[in-house]
């Protein structure tokens, strides 16, 4: 049999643990608000989203812009024309994605008393999203575990202030999932996985909250910050305290099975390169009015990915970016990696984008960015139809209540 544990609280388990009702951890960092996100999100919709596929939102420095959401002309060099040999282009995807965009932003005008249910399935899509993003890192815990514990951060609510004991039934459903994957299963590892879900939620409302929401630029502190809630009391895998990784740039280089990415060195002044052209690129699309937000997205989220700039938890903050930019220039929520087969392809085109990356390295560092190659274009095209389809999935919800 085995030894009775002590009952002890997750904050007792790991001490100083970042909830989501708390504005300030013991550092005295900014954490997240006890805003339901689900709700903030659909206020948002509300009043960016325009009927006639366009949308009203923060560009850059808090002011304000109308982009038309479209194609760009030189969608050549943002989406793979070949990718899947599809009989529907990336021309006809993107043009459903818009239509269903007018209809969406068209709805939200109207007042309904069901806004709610509306709010709930928003929290439900965030919940979703980290769901997938986990499990492509093989993190976290089953779906139904998952889907409850965000809900409740979504919603605002504290998720560790219950006693978590070895008796619980969220703490056996944990470590049968362990079991299950064939996983260590000690004490330890049971709260590791439940903080796996816990933080990742968090680091989520954080970013989310703080660009899409409240129209803040995307920043090198957001970003420090997101991955620090991210990582928050989780030593990675090869035993490097979380103390010395955790919102900080690495210290040391990083493998990708043969492949290295850039010197430690570098990645500050990447970083700093990236938000940069992100911002130029933003500030040449109000200017003009018209913003692709998957084009957009997709490449920022591989250009941060492929400096990878932590220790550990850069792909999962690169997903975090990803959907942040979608949300607020696109009004629209992607949830990648649930499924098996949607997650290897997902998985094996971000490895080909990366190969494409290692291969080009040091070779185009003076070329202009519209000369660079766009190794990102699979990727855009296989996220764009993630897009249509969560935005044709809020307009089933608008349309079951008409």
């Amino acid at each position: 049999m085995a030894p009775k544990l002590k009952r002890k609280s997750v904050t007792d388990a790991f001490d100083g643990l970042t909830i989501a009702g708390s504005s300030r951890d013991q550092e005295g960092r900014a954490t997240v608000t006890d805003a339901n996100l689900g709700r903030s999100i659909r206020l948002h919709l509300s009043s960016s989203l325009r009927a006639g596929g366009s949308i009203h939102t923060h560009s850059l420095r808090g002011v304000k812009a109308t982009f038309s959401i479209a194609i760009s002309d030189d969608r050549d060099y943002d989406y793979d024309y070949d990718y899947g040999n599809e009989e529907i282009g990336p021309d006809e995807v993107h043009g459903e994605f818009c239509s269903l965009a007018s209809d969406v932003g068209n709805n939200f005008k109207k007042q309904r008393a069901s806004d709610h249910e509306l709010d709930d399935y928003f929290n439900d899509k965030l919940a979703e999203m980290i769901y997938g993003s986990n499990m492509i890192e093989s993190v976290g815990s089953s779906f139904d575990i998952t889907i409850k514990l965000c809900r409740a951060i979504f919603q605002g609510k504290d998720v560790d202030d219950a006693q978590l004991g070895e008796r619980d039934a969220e703490y056996q459903a944990l470590r049968a999932e362990l079991i299950k994957k064939k996983l260590p299963s000690e004490h330890d590892a049971v709260l590791r996985s439940r903080r796996e879900i816990v933080q990742h939620a968090q680091a989520a409302h954080y970013i989310i909250s703080q660009v899409a929401i409240n129209g803040k630029d995307l920043s090198e502190e957001i970003i420090l910050e997101t991955h620090r809630l991210l990582t928050y009391k989780m030593d990675t895998a090869d035993g490097i305290s979380w103390k010395e990784y955790s919102g900080k740039y690495r210290e040391g280089p990083v493998r990708r099975g043969f492949t290295s990415f850039m010197h430690q060195a570098g990645v500050p002044a990447a970083v700093r390169k990236l938000i940069s052209s992100l911002e130029a690129e933003i500030q040449a699309a109000a200017e003009e009015g018209k913003i692709d937000p998957v084009a957009l997205a997709t490449k920022y989220s591989h250009k941060f990915v492929n400096i990878h700039p932590f220790a550990d938890g850069n792909s999962r903050t690169s997903r975090l970016i990803l959907n942040t930019l979608l949300l607020k220039y696109g009004g629209c929520i992607v949830c990648l990696g649930q499924d098996t087969e949607g997650r290897e392809k997902y998985m094996g085109l971000a490895a080909e984008a990366h190969q494409s990356e290692q291969e080009a390295m040091g070779m185009d560092d003076d070329l202009p960015d519209e000369y660079k190659p766009k190794n990102y274009k699979k990727l855009a095209s296989f996220t764009l139809h993630y897009a249509r389809d969560s935005m044709h999935k809020v307009r089933q919800f608008f349309k079951r209540e008409n």
